[in-house]
């Protein structure tokens, strides 16, 4: 079984077209869908809590915001699948067999714990195709603005990290190395633990042959302008304790 782990905050409609186009894409494999809301408002909740409940998905409504990777990982605790999928409530799966191309690439060696899919804009160039350090202490995703079908992103291959937008984690990789760290609130949780699963010798695969919609910065803002100034602080704080911790590593 596959445990959808699906991260919330402050909205309804995006679960409802996340978690809808999972199941309208995906026929054939069992899976369960948790849903963890983030310290919404109680009548946003409530509104989850009432959609949720004929189509059996599981919310978890959590009193106050604690940040994602808590979020992430009591969902993760709640959860009973084989492989654990975590997905941004920005996500809308359009194409049929994305599921099946990131399983399997797991399933191909024994050693891959984490497997990321490529994902695109709404107007159909690349957002992600694997996630790279760049020149200024932050990272970003390869191949962004690339047209959709572009060779090198259709590849299925190695890289230290992958997006936690859309990610496929092997459940006993968690008791191998842990959960997210909750000492990133928001932001390098994913880097940081595809960081702690290579180090343990454990593959992390780009699957470009997977594809989905991410409709990037929905939830939270995109650039300075139109970001909440709380998270983007407690973006820039994560960021710190990133590079503290992996600045001398070799694992990039």
């Amino acid at each position: 079984m596959i445990s959808v782990i699906v991260p919330t905050i402050h909205h309804t409609e995006l679960v409802k077209q996340c978690i809808h186009s999972f199941i309208n894409s995906v026929h054939d494999l069992p899976y369960e869908l948790i849903v963890v809301d983030d310290g919404s408002p109680p009548h946003i909740q409530q509104n989850l809590a009432d959609w949720a409940a004929p189509l059996n998905v599981h919310v978890i409504a959590k009193p106050s915001n604690e940040g994602f990777s808590r979020s992430v990982n009591l969902g993760i605790q709640h959860s009973q699948g084989e492989f654990v999928l975590l997905v941004n409530n920005d996500v809308v799966f359009h194409e049929p067999g994305w599921l099946h191309h990131m399983l399997m690439t797991m399933h191909s060696s024994a050693d891959i714990g984490i497997v990321g899919a490529r994902l695109l804009y709404p107007n159909l160039t690349i957002q992600h195709g694997g996630v790279v350090p760049t020149h200024k202490g932050h990272f970003d995703h390869r191949f962004r603005g690339q047209a959709a079908d572009f060779p090198p992103a259709l590849a299925v291959e190695d890289l230290n990290a992958v997006t936690g937008a859309l990610m496929l984690v092997r459940r006993q990789l968690f008791a191998q190395i842990g959960l997210l760290s909750e000492e990133y609130f928001i932001a390098f949780e994913d880097v940081d633990f595809c960081y702690r699963a290579k180090q343990q010798g454990i593959r992390v695969v780009y699957c470009g042959t997977a594809c989905a919609l991410h409709l990037e910065g929905y939830t939270r803002g995109t650039n300075k302008n139109n970001k909440n100034r709380y998270w983007r602080q407690k973006e820039m704080e994560a960021r710190k304790k990133f590079w503290m911790k992996w600045g001398g590593s070799n694992v990039r």
